[in-house]
């Protein structure tokens, strides 16, 4: 089930990349694995596990684009419009999926990295454990509203 939620993941993804952006998603496949697993033992039903997969996978690509991008590189300019387009299109699709409780949540932890990456500190959280995290919150919250 896991391969399928990644395709299922990689086909949303490509659907919903405007083509006049001429990006080529490049996910790490690994760590898509990690993120599904993740997901699979959070019991996450399989049809919101893809839209969480696919937004996760957007931020990842996000900070790929972003990460250790400097003056001297001659796709500067590429990297960091991919980057912002790669987060501008999650924030777009949570909004479509109505998942914005988790841009809620992974906003602080968002800017944090990137204040982080800015003055080249290290970032010590994986984006999967943010996931995680926010999975726990929910269900913790579910829990008390019952």
């Amino acid at each position: 089930m896991m391969t399928q939620l990644i395709d299922d993941t990689l086909q949303l993804l490509k659907n919903a990349c405007a083509p006049e952006a001429m990006i080529v998603p490049d996910p790490n496949l690994s760590i898509l694995a990690e993120a599904a697993a993740m997901l699979e033992q959070n019991e996450v039903s399989y049809s919101r596990s893809v839209k969480l997969l696919t937004l996760f996978t957007l931020l990842d690509l996000a900070r790929k684009r972003h990460d250790g991008v400097r003056y001297s590189d001659p796709d500067l300019t590429r990297r960091i419009l991919d980057g912002d387009y790669f987060q501008s299109l999650y924030i777009q699709l949570a909004i479509e999926f109505g998942e914005m409780d988790l841009v809620r949540y992974l906003a602080p932890e968002l800017k944090t990295w990137y204040i982080r990456r800015a003055l080249g500190r290290p970032v010590h959280e994986p984006l999967v454990s943010i996931f995680e995290a926010y999975l726990h919150h929910e269900s913790a919250a579910q829990h008390r509203a019952i």
